[in-house]
């Protein structure tokens, strides 16, 4: 027995039956054919990188898209703030036209205003002429002169200026002065010193300054008169600035009414 043994050793006999030998090449086919085999952790690795780089293109799209909106955006942003600017400077401009024009509306309306009062004064003055005209008034310097036909007394001829809306003439210049006397009338003029003796006054109650009196006037009459208290005009003079003699105011004579326009 001890013989079989090592006889079978030195032969390297195997005593294993044969199934069990099959089954042991079968392991090692079976084992070699799983080193080939891929593990399930490669595969999972795989598709995880793929999904990494498709998470990291589609960011970079992303990145990229943005990008280009914000800059699109950007620009846009730039042309309306341009269009704004141009806008803005635009309605300045057109408040500033139109302030100007609001400045030249209302000039344009003050000098309407005026020009419309002009008109009305104008046509004012013209009615008076017309009507003076027809009546035998005579203007001078705004001033329109009736010259009476007839004699009166003082008080009745100055009623008669009342009555047509004037007064008895009131003297104020060398240059109305030189003009009555060149009418070459003898006439009754607004000046009188009936309420007080010596102080002259016109009609409307101022008191005479400068006085055109002839030689030796005012006398009130002289010793064989007095009560002279009323003024004339007289052309029976050389000098065209000494023409005024006191008389007594119910003298008949003719007189001068004067207007103001």
């Amino acid at each position: 027995m001890s013989e079989g043994v090592y006889e079978n050793s030195d032969g390297f006999e195997d005593n294993k039956p044969n199934a069990m030998k099959n089954t042991d090449i079968d392991g090692q086919l079976y084992g070699n054919v799983a080193a080939f085999k891929p593990s399930p952790r490669v595969g999972v690795v795989a598709s995880d990188n793929r999904a990494i780089k498709d998470s990291e293109d589609k960011r970079n799209t992303l990145f990229q898209s943005f990008s280009l909106y914000k800059i699109n955006a950007t620009e846009e942003r730039d042309q309306l703030q341009t269009s704004y600017n141009n806008l803005t400077k635009e309605r300045d401009q057109l408040q500033t036209r139109y302030n100007n024009l609001s400045r030249e509306r209302d000039q344009l309306q003050t000098r309407y205003n005026i020009l419309t009062r002009e008109k009305g004064h104008i046509q004012a003055k013209l009615f008076v002429i017309e009507q003076h005209c027809q009546k035998g008034w005579r203007y001078f310097d705004s001033s329109w002169y009736f010259l009476s036909t007839e004699k009166k007394t003082w008080e009745e001829s100055r009623q008669d200026c009342l009555e047509r809306g004037a007064d008895l003439v009131i003297i104020n210049s060398n240059k109305e002065q030189t003009f009555l006397f060149n009418l070459h009338m003898r006439a009754w003029i607004g000046l009188t010193d009936s309420v007080t003796e010596g102080t002259w006054k016109w009609v409307d109650d101022t008191t005479l300054t400068t006085g055109y009196w002839g030689t030796g006037q005012p006398d009130n009459g002289g010793l064989f008169s007095g009560q002279e208290d009323c003024v004339e005009i007289y052309y029976g003079q050389d000098d065209p600035v000494k023409t005024w003699n006191d008389d007594k105011c119910g003298t008949y004579h003719n007189w001068i009414c004067e207007k103001a326009l």
